[in-house]
């Protein structure tokens, strides 16, 4: 047998292969290729191994690595990914594509992987490939009413019952709106027909007995009669499992079956879990596991991981029983913690000291101590470390495999801030808790738990809550209806001005003092009034800070001197006063305004570096573009007024024409972009040769009335620095009509409202010297060049190269949705349940540029990397489970990160994590819950012990030995080469 090693692995597997492009450290590099050789090693000797790797370390790269070596030792293996929904899906589908992408392949699939949306296309895909991905959201799919009226049908048809019979159990289930369907001609799920499905029947409807005991739809007729089908959810249930069994039936067998985030199937009784058990039962030969957090709130969650390794085909039939022998060893184990920690926290520090002198001397424990205090810590600790030298981590070792963030508590930075209500937001919450007391006292039926966590969220949340949004409370009895109504009226007077709840308040300010810093912040809220409500009113104290950045440049300046108003009038409608702002921001993108040239690219230095040599042959020039001019024929308004954008064009192309036949021997190093320039379409449609609405383009038959003047040509031809000059290199290499639309959104983004790019500039310009206050159009043209090697423009300049270095690195798809994007509106402030989807949402945030601030609902805690431009989270609303919280976490900490960038140069940065709490709240006894359960489930799961950092009280215990502290640590790591 080949001796499988790093050398082994390197043979066909380059992890390090993207390494640099995405920032990835060789150690862990190093770290992933050990992942997967002890992944196999595993596997080697039992069914299935859980990869749970702390969030954003690499996950899916070492499962894809296994699949690699399946695929190595055996090219015709079949392997599936089971991935938790479509965004996932396409995630996965992507990584399987980058794998195989550049010079340098990490490892090439071939054309053998597809991505399926349905569990047909399922069945589909393996006729024709080796390796398919399919969402488990996929299960659910296939169960509207015409499949259950094709499965009712199959039934009937299996049992031999008549027409007669078949409609009415059709109609008894339905009420009369599903119709027999002939089975005979249509295929199950699209892909199988009868005649392959006919000897599956039997086990699909009674059930194959043995380990599958699960009551089948024949069974249960006919213990029922034709009754059992107005029990529509018992019916549907028989109906799911005999649809799992026929796909099962129809399945080739899977030599690997990969499932990601495998926490999600921790309730055995979900459709979810259900069908996993259903279809791959003894389809399957070994099985990867991917999940971060393998148990959430209890280690018996991690029950069903085993019954699902149980499930492969020769797995060994103790697994349960191993697992269950794992178990109750981690209840002694988590006994024996607790009477350690009680006993820790009676010690003072002299003799926590002495410990650790007698730890250094006897690390067994082994011999006799006299003090009594120091007798009963000893004890306990001998017991924890002999539990877990020879049970806990052997046991673990055996089935998981789990790296941690050794550095994590050192970057991580915690910070709890408690809220006092003050001011006006004491009354609404002395009332509420009237209001809820009141509940109690009179034993009305409520979750006040919910109750509460709305009212700390935000008052919208309280206010739109199901116990005060409900307009109809006649059941509560009077003294409760009386501080209901009087909490409302709290509420709505509070209306208009949500911010002064004490939370809100604390992540407004806080969100934008960061904005002002150049920093984004990730913000989770469960409640949707309360993303909202922040959504709205962070905008609006931005807007407030915007004004006073526009008022350095315009001093005293009322807030419709800057920007729109717009006043209401009874008969004429509304009156709309147009600010500076939306005046200069129109002059930017207007074609008839030289200031249109400001922001755009200067093709003649940035495509073709000419230098001074059309200024030189600038009368040859000028000839050449009337030349040119003249032919053109537009719309009324271009032809009637010189328009900067087809003068542009026209100098271009005669500058470039006569260069090239002027240095033909210079010119043949700019072939692609000088046939660009020169093309007919050039003078109307613009660089990329394409029709669009963002440069403004236009068509007509008018023929211009003006002409091109030498001074006018001059701004065109110029040899002077400009912004897409400084950034030539950020750009090469860019498709054209690429280049076009990312250069004009970055054109429009810069002047966009909440956007502070024009206060900056005309802050700048006033200093300078330039008057602001008429605007001319060349003067400020010409400051504009110079401005982005000031101070104050630099920042701007660097913001929008690290955008584009970026941008280069992202594939069409990604780049598209960074265009078209939120960065497409300028808005500081996204929330998710907007009608941006996730993927735009995620490649708009891992941009420097907007949102700044993106307002994140549970649905973005796991499977999204947005750690490209943020350091900072916000768990606004709290969560029961420490899982959740570290999911979140783990979208801006991830290998390549911000974070560990800013550490590579100074060790000091961190990654803030901020926990904004009601004082005397929910928010209190939610905070030490959920530490408290992340202190016992991640020293479980391999991190060192650190009493101190959970502890919740005033006085914090001694802290622990280091040595003690580190022998203490479950090992879950893989050694170096993939050792055991």
């Amino acid at each position: 047998m080949i001796a499988r090693d790093r050398a082994w692995l390197q043979g066909f597997l380059r992890l390090d292969a993207r390494a640099g492009a995405d920032g990835i450290a060789r150690r862990d590099i190093d770290r992933q290729e050990d992942t997967v050789l002890r992944a196999l090693a595993l596997l080697d000797g039992q069914p299935g191994v859980v990869l749970a790797d702390e969030v954003g370390m690499g996950k899916t790269f070492e499962a894809l690595g296994v699949v690699a070596a399946f695929r190595h030792a055996d090219p015709a293996s079949r392997i599936l990914v089971l991935t938790p929904g479509p965004d996932l899906n396409t995630k996965w589908e992507k990584e399987f594509t980058r794998f195989g992408e550049g010079r340098q392949r990490i490892y090439d699939f071939g054309a053998e992987v597809l991505a399926v949306r349905t569990i047909g296309d399922l069945v589909a895909a393996f006729r024709q490939k080796r390796i398919a991905i399919a969402p488990i959201t996929a299960f659910n799919s296939a169960r509207g009413g015409r499949d259950l009226a094709y499965l009712l049908s199959l039934y009937c048809h299996w049992r031999r019952l008549h027409g007669n019979a078949t409609n009415a159990i059709l109609r008894a289930f339905s009420d009369g709106a599903y119709e027999r369907v002939d089975v005979r001609e249509e295929r199950f799920l699209g892909v199988a027909r009868l005649d392959e499905l006919r000897p599956h029947l039997d086990e699909a409807f009674r059930g194959p007995g043995g380990e599958d005991a699960a009551e089948g739809l024949a069974a249960l007729h006919d213990a029922e009669g034709n009754a059992v089908f107005e029990r529509r959810d018992v019916v549907r249930r028989a109906l799911d499992l005999a649809r799992f069994r026929l796909v099962r039936a129809l399945l080739p067998p899977v030599d690997l079956l990969v499932l990601d985030e495998a926490h999600k199937l921790k309730n055995a009784d979900t459709v979810r879990s259900v069908a996993v058990t259903a279809t791959f039962q003894r389809r399957f030969r070994k099985a990867l596991f991917l999940t971060a957090t393998p148990f959430q709130l209890d280690i018996a969650e991690l029950r069903q991981v085993f019954k699902l390794f149980a499930l492969a085909d020769g797995a060994p039939a103790d697994v349960l029983a191993r697992a269950d022998s794992l178990f109750a060893d981690i209840r002694e184990y988590q006994r024996a913690y607790d009477a350690f920690q009680q006993a820790w926290a009676r010690l003072d520090p002299g003799v926590a000291a002495e410990f650790g002198r007698l730890f250094a001397r006897d690390p067994g424990l082994a011999g006799v101590v006299d003090d009594p205090t120091l007798r009963a810590v000893a004890s306990a600790a001998r017991e924890l470390l002999q539990l877990k030298r020879d049970r806990i981590e052997p046991g673990f070792r055996a089935w998981m495999i789990r790296s941690l963030r050794e550095d994590k508590r050192v970057y991580r930075a915690h910070r709890r801030s408690r809220r006092v209500p003050e001011g006006s937001s004491v009354l609404p919450f002395l009332v509420y808790e009237r209001f809820i007391a009141e509940l109690f006292r009179q034993k009305a039926r409520t979750h006040k738990a919910a109750v509460e966590i709305n009212m700390v969220s935000s008052y919208g949340a309280a206010r739109e809550g199901a116990l005060l949004a409900d307009g109809d409370r006649d059941r509560l009895p009077a003294p409760v209806e009386g501080y209901r109504r009087l909490m409302r009226d709290v509420l709505d007077a509070i209306g208009e001005h949500p911010a002064v709840h004490p939370k809100l308040s604390f992540v407004l300010e806080d969100a934008l003092d960061a904005a002002e810093r150049g920093e984004k912040t990730l913000v989770f809220c469960s409640r949707v009034e309360t993303r909202a409500e922040l959504a709205r009113e962070l905008s609006k104290a931005w807007e407030a800070r915007l004004l006073d950045r526009w008022r350095r440049a315009y001093p005293g300046a009322a807030e419709s001197d800057i920007f729109d108003t717009t006043h209401a009038h009874a008969h004429d409608g509304d009156d709309r006063t147009r600010g500076r702002h939306a005046r200069l921001q129109s002059r930017f993108h207007r074609p008839q305004d030289a200031l249109y040239l400001a922001l755009r690219e200067r093709y003649l230095q940035s495509l073709l570096a000419l230098g001074d040599w059309a200024e030189q042959r600038l009368d040859a020039i000028v000839t050449a573009a009337n030349a040119r001019r003249a032919g053109l024929r537009t719309g009324r308004t271009s032809a009637s007024r010189l328009d900067y954008r087809l003068l542009k064009r026209c100098v271009e192309q005669a500058a470039a024409d006569l260069w090239r036949s002027s240095c033909p021997a210079d010119a043949t190093t700019y072939g692609d972009a000088l046939g660009a320039l020169t093309a007919p379409e050039f003078l109307t449609l613009g660089l990329d040769l394409l029709p669009d609405d963002l440069e403004n383009d236009e068509s007509g038959g008018e023929a211009p009335e003006w002409t091109i003047g030498k001074d006018a040509a001059a701004l065109v031809v110029e040899h002077r620095p400009h912004l897409w000059g400084y950034l030539s290199s950020e750009l090469e290499g860019l498709d054209f009509a690429i280049r076009v639309r990312v250069i004009e959104r970055l054109a429009r983004f810069l002047t966009y409202r909440q956007v502070p790019f024009l206060a900056d500039l005309l802050t700048a310009a006033r200093a300078g010297g330039l008057d602001i206050e008429s605007i001319e159009s060349r003067p400020l043209l010409e400051f504009i060049d110079g401005f982005w090697l000031t101070p104050a423009g630099r920042p701007w300049l660097e913001r929008l190269r690290a955008f584009l270095r970026y941008f280069r690195g992202r594939d069409g798809s990604q780049q598209r949705d960074i265009l078209d994007g939120p960065m497409s509106t300028g808005d500081l402030v996204r929330q998710t349940g907007e009608s941006e989807s996730r993927e735009r949402l995620r490649e708009a945030f891992n941009t420097p540029l907007y949102p700044v601030i993106l307002i994140a609902n549970e649905v973005m805690q796991e499977g999204l990397d947005l750690h490209r431009q943020c350091r900072r989270v916000v768990h606004h609303d709290l969560s029961w489970n420490p899982a959740q919280l570290e999911q979140r976490v783990g979208r801006i900490d991830r290998l390549g990160s911000l974070t560990l960038k800013l550490r590579e140069r100074d060790p000091a940065a961190t990654l803030d994590i901020l926990y904004p709490l009601v004082h005397r709240t929910i928010d209190d006894r939610l905070y030490r819950t959920v530490k408290g359960r992340e202190r016992w489930l991640e020293f479980l799961l391999g991190a060192r012990p650190d009493f101190a950092e959970y502890a919740l009280a005033d006085e914090e215990p001694a802290e622990l030995p280091a040595e003690f502290a580190m022998e203490l640590r479950i090992d879950l790591q893989p050694r170096a080469g993939g050792l055991a």
